[in-house]
């Protein structure tokens, strides 16, 4: 799903997006020149590899995300905020993707490694 970012105005946007295996719901609204505010949260089930054991193992999403889009190059600096850059159109599917590998590339165990972990 794209949404075109002159299309994105002062009232929100809704959207939903199944890719993946997750769904990314949320609303995206215009805040200021060249910017706008996505609030969303991704859900759903992903398949991880546990970076102890290198078992894969299934774990459920409930990722709340809250993200500055520029229409161009971002000159600036937010502390509330990080700021994702685009050109003319929020791909969401691209954005479900790389949300996933970010999740993917962090590090993992899985319940039997936690467990080992404590003792």
């Amino acid at each position: 799903m794209n949404i075109p970012f002159r299309r994105i105005t002062s009232t929100p946007t809704a959207f939903k997006v199944d890719a993946e295996g997750v769904t990314l719901e949320g609303e995206v609204v215009f805040t200021e020149r060249n910017l706008a505010l996505l609030k969303a949260v991704l859900s759903g089930e992903v398949n991880l590899t546990c970076d102890i054991c290198a078992e894969d193992f299934a774990t459920m999403l409930n990722e709340k995300i809250e993200l500055l889009i520029s229409n161009g190059i971002y000159k600036g600096f937010n502390e509330t905020y990080d700021v994702v850059e685009i050109q003319e159109s929020l791909d969401l599917n691209e954005f479900i993707h790389s949300e996933v590998e970010l999740i993917k590339n962090d590090y993992h165990s899985c319940e039997s490694c936690k467990k080992q972990e404590r003792n």
